[in-house]
């Protein structure tokens, strides 16, 4: 027969045991930002974890963009061949996931190089294959820390070997990787060099300047027929475009006195893509 507290025991043993091996995963979310202020790493490695690597991404605790106490994330490369031979590193914890459904359209983050020169991509693996941001942003080595912006909308990739699909990678991301190199790469380039690194945010709005907290807004959002514009400083808006996740633009869109007229699109996420006498501004909204 059968002890009723026995089992009772086992089955309390083997919840415990799965709460402690079961894996927990964290996904991007609109608006996150890895600053290092725990004194981690926020999981971002090399190739192999730390045991292959003999230059695996470090948390330095004081000098970020923000001066004494403020930490961020050293990375060096050694060059020539092997384990740390070059500037790429990878997180498949909190930067794997939907960007599309997030909305997430661009990477923004702090950075300085040391050495020698940069040219910053990010790069993503998932369902559809490799894929990597076919501009590199170029941080140059010696300059003090630089704030950059790496948009990564469909249209800002380029497929890698094997890949089949950008919007199948970007819809279930299971990793990303920042590194250096001359030309889209999944690899990146062995150099010598150390990339620090700092409050890396993931974007829902992408501006080439930056305008006032509010001055272009939309509403309202989510909308089923029009969407209007909130321009509190009267900015001189010279275009407006719309375009879906594919980054394919939507040409049949009509802009009226009372609004924009969204009510022919299907039901999804787009991008407003609003162009201004100074720069670029966009928005996400969603068609209902």
């Amino acid at each position: 027969m059968i002890n009723p507290k026995a089992m009772k025991r086992q089955l309390h043993f083997f919840t415990i045991l799965i709460f402690f091996v079961t894996p927990v995963l964290s996904q991007v979310t609109a608006g996150q930002i890895d600053d290092f202020e725990n004194g981690t790493v926020l999981s971002w490695e090399e190739d192999g974890g730390a045991a292959s690597s003999p230059n695996p991404p470090t948390n330095i605790s004081t000098g970020g963009p923000n001066g004494a106490n403020d930490n961020y994330l050293q990375n060096v490369s050694s060059g020539g061949f092997g384990a740390g031979s070059k500037m790429v590193m990878h997180n498949s914890s909190q930067w794997s996931g939907d960007f599309t459904n997030q909305g997430v359209i661009a990477v923004k983050f702090h950075a300085k190089a040391l050495t020698n020169n940069l040219n910053l991509r990010v790069a993503f693996n998932g369902p559809g294959g490799q894929i990597c941001t076919t501009n590199a942003v170029l941080v140059t080595a010696g300059n003090p820390w630089e704030e950059f912006t790496i948009s990564i909308s469909p249209s800002d990739f380029s497929l890698l070997s094997g890949a089949t699909s950008i919007t199948n990678t970007l819809q279930n991301v299971s990793t990303m990787r920042v590194l250096s190199s001359t030309s889209p790469s999944w690899r990146g380039d062995a150099i010598v060099a150390t990339l620090e690194i700092d409050n890396i945010e993931a974007l829902t709005t992408l501006s080439t300047e930056e305008f006032p907290k509010n001055t272009i807004g939309i509403f309202p959002n989510p909308t089923s027929s029009y969407i209007n514009l909130k321009n509190i400083d009267q900015l001189d808006i010279q275009s407006i475009a719309i375009t879906n996740v594919l980054g394919k633009q939507i040409v049949n869109t009509k802009v009226f006195q009372s609004g924009i007229d969204v009510s022919n699109l299907n039901q999804g996420l787009y991008f407003l893509h609003i162009t201004l006498s100074g720069g670029k501004y966009t928005k996400r909204f969603i068609k209902q």
